[in-house]
C-alpha cells in the first residue's frame, strides 16, 4: 500500500485540472508594482466569467520584484507571474505568450485601465475557427490634461489613428498593430514566429505585417477600449524614444520594402509640405538642426498655452517627425546612403512609384486575363483583349482609380468609379482591393463593396454581390476562385483558394480552399476535381 492512498487503504481522488482557459490576458511590467495591482484589481471585476480567462504577468527585471506583491493579492481569475532579467518589453511579451494557456491572447501594458466589460468585447471578436486580429481603441485618462503636452499629443494621435480605422468600410492592417491593445490566436502568434526580440521598439508593427501576409483578418474595436495614463514626463526621453523608433522601423522596413506605411522616409512625403523643409534638414544636418527642433516645440508650447490646441499637435509633430527622421539618418549611416532610402521610396510608394505601379499592374492583368480567356499570353491576344473586353476594361478603370488614391486625388477615384458603374454595370467600392488578372466575364449588375479584398485570377460570372449581412465587415476571397452567376457573397468571412461559388448561392460563412458552396444559404462540399485540374 502506498502512502498516497494513507492508512484507511481508501483511494485518494485525483487531483482536478485545470480547465484550460479561453483567453490568456499577457502584460509585461517594469517598475510599476502599483499601476499593475490597479489593472489586475480592474481584470478582478470583469463581465467574463474568471473561469474563462487567465492573467500572465512577466516582469522584466524591475528594481522591487513585482512577484512578492501579486502573489500576496486574491484574485477570482488564474495569475501567474514570471520574472526575468530585463530584455525588452518584446522578450517579455514573448514569455508571456509562450506560458499562456489560452486560444486568444490579449495584450495590454501595465499602465492601462479597463471596464468592466473589456475581456468580453475583445472574446467576442474571435469566434470559433476565426483568425482575427483585434486592435482596440486607446483613449486618454481624464488626468492625462495635467501631463505634459508631448503626452498629450499621444492621445491626440490616438484618437487620429482610430478613426483611420473606425468604421464598417474600414479596415485596420497589420502595420497599425500597437501592443497597449490587442488580441489574437495564439497558434497564429506561434506560427508567426512570435516578437522579434532583436528589435527595441516597433516590434508590434513588425509582427503586426507578418500576421497579416500570413493570412490573419486584422479589424479594430471601438467598443474594446483601455484609459491610458502616462507617467512619461520626461521631454528628452521622449526625444529619445522618438530617434529609438526611426532606427527601428528603418529596419522594419528593410525587411518588409513591400509595404510602405512602415518606411520611416514616407514622412518625407506625407506630412504638411511646409514642414517637410524643415524635416529634410534634420536628415542633411542632424546636429546643426537641433536648435531648430527646440524652436519649433518651444513655439508649439507657446501655441498651448495660448489654448490654440490644434497648433500645439501640429508643432509637436514637427519636433516628433525631425528627431525620428535623424533616429532613420543614424539607422543609414551617411547621407548618400539615406538619399538613396529616399529615392527608392519615392520610385516605389511615391508619385513616380504610382505611376509605374500602374504600368505594372495593367501589363500584369492584361497578360494574365489573355492567359485565361485564350490560353496564351501572346501579343496579338494581349492586343485583341484590350480591345474588345469588357472585363479587362473595368479591371483597367480600377487600376486607375488605384492610382489615382495612391496620388492623393479622390476626386479622380471618384470620378473614375461613377464611370466604370455607368458604362460597364460593375461597382467596386472605393477601399476594394483587387489582386491581379482578376476577371469579369459578364460585369454586368456586379457588386464588390466596402473593403473587400478579392486575390489574384479571381473570375466574376456576372450579377454578384460581394458585401456585408450586418454592417459587420466585408468577405476576403482568396486566388483562383470562381464565382457562379447571381452568387452572393456576404459578411467578414473568407473563400478559400481554388473553390467555386455556384451560380445563385448566398454565402455565409467561410469556405475552405478547394471547396464548392451551393445553395441558399450555402452549403460547402470538397471539389472533386482538384486534382484532375
Amino acid at each position: 500500500m502506498s502512502a498516497a492512498n494513507g492508512a484507511s487503504g481508501a483511494a485518494v481522488p485525483p487531483r482536478p485540472v485545470a480547465l484550460r482557459p479561453r483567453l490568456s490576458v499577457v502584460v509585461a511590467t517594469y517598475n510599476r508594482v502599483d499601476l499593475i495591482q490597479r489593472l489586475l484589481g480592474q481584470f478582478a471585476r470583469q463581465t467574463l466569467s474568471a473561469s474563462d480567462f487567465e492573467v500572465v504577468v512577466v516582469d522584466d527585471g524591475s528594481r522591487e520584484p513585482a512577484a512578492p506583491h501579486l502573489e500576496k493579492l486574491t484574485l477570482p481569475y488564474g495569475l501567474r507571474v514570471e520574472t526575468q532579467a530585463n530584455a525588452g518589453a518584446a522578450a517579455a511579451r514573448h514569455r508571456g505568450v509562450l506560458a499562456a494557456r489560452g486560444e486568444v491572447v490579449l495584450i495590454t501594458d501595465d499602465d492601462m485601465q479597463v471596464a468592466e466589460d473589456f475581456l468580453a468585447k475583445h472574446l467576442a471578436r474571435h469566434p470559433r475557427g476565426s483568425r482575427n486580429v483585434v486592435i482596440g481603441g486607446i483613449r486618454p485618462d481624464p488626468a492625462i490634461s495635467d501631463m505634459p503636452l508631448f503626452e498629450r499629443w499621444y492621445a491626440w494621435l490616438n484618437n487620429r489613428i482610430a478613426a483611420s480605422m473606425s468604421g464598417p468600410k474600414r479596415r485596420a492592417h497589420g502595420w497599425q498593430l500597437f501592443t497597449g491593445n490587442v488580441s489574437f490566436r495564439r497558434e497564429d502568434y506561434v506560427e508567426a514566429g512570435g516578437f522579434d526580440k532583436s528589435l527595441g521598439q516597433s516590434e508590434d508593427i513588425e509582427l503586426g505585417v507578418r500576421l497579416e501576409k500570413a493570412g490573419c483578418r486584422f479589424e479594430f474595436c471601438t467598443e474594446a477600449y483601455v484609459l491610458h495614463g502616462s507617467d512619461h514626463t520626461s521631454y528628452e526621453k521622449w526625444l529619445k524614444r522618438a530617434h529609438r523608433y526611426g532606427i527601428f522601423d528603418s529596419r522594419v522596413a528593410a525587411r518588409h520594402a513591400d509595404v510602405p506605411q512602415v518606411d520611416p522616409w514616407r514622412y518625407l512625403f506625407e506630412m504638411n509640405p511646409l514642414a517637410r523643409p524643415l524635416l529634410a534638414a534634420a536628415v542633411v544636418a542632424p546636429e546643426a538642426t537641433r536648435p531648430v527642433t527646440q524652436a519649433v516645440m518651444a513655439a508649439a508650447r507657446l501655441a498651448d498655452k495660448a489654448g490654440l490646441k490644434k497648433a500645439a499637435f501640429m508643432g509637436t509633430s514637427v519636433t516628433y517627425a525631425m528627431e525620428y527622421l535623424r533616429g532613420a539618418r543614424t539607422e543609414a549611416g551617411s547621407l548618400p546612403k539615406a538619399a538613396k532610402h529616399v529615392a527608392r521610396y519615392a520610385l516605389t510608394a511615391g508619385r513616380p512609384g504610382q505611376v509605374l505601379k500602374l504600368a505594372r499592374a495593367l501589363k500584369d492583368d492584361a497578360l494574365q486575363v489573355a492567359r485565361s480567356e485564350y490560353g496564351q499570353s501572346g501579343l496579338k491576344s494581349v492586343a485583341a483583349m484590350v480591345l474588345t473586353s469588357d472585363g479587362y476594361r473595368v479591371l483597367a478603370l480600377q487600376r486607375l482609380r488605384e492610382a489615382a488614391r495612391g496620388l492623393g486625388v479622390p476626386l479622380g477615384n471618384h470620378a473614375l468609379r461613377v464611370a466604370q458603374t455607368a458604362v460597364l454595370g460593375v461597382e467596386i467600392g472605393k477601399d476594394v482591393e483587387l489582386g491581379s488578372g482578376v476577371y469579369f466575364v459578364h460585369s454586368l449588375g456586379t457588386v464588390v463593396g466596402g473593403d473587400a479584398k478579392v486575390g489574384n485570377r479571381v473570375r466574376f460570372y456576372g450579377n454578384n454581390t460581394v458585401g456585408t449581412a450586418k454592417d459587420d465587415g466585408y468577405p476576403v476571397i482568396e486566388d483562383d476562385v470562381w464565382v457562379g452567376a447571381g452568387a452572393r457573397i456576404l459578411g467578414p468571412i473568407t473563400v478559400g483558394a481554388r473553390s467555386r461559388i455556384g451560380a445563385n448561392a448566398v454565402v455565409l460563412q467561410d469556405v475552405p480552399p478547394d471547396s464548392v458552396a451551393v445553395g441558399i444559404p450555402a452549403r460547402i462540399i470538397p471539389r472533386k476535381d482538384v486534382d484532375g485540374e
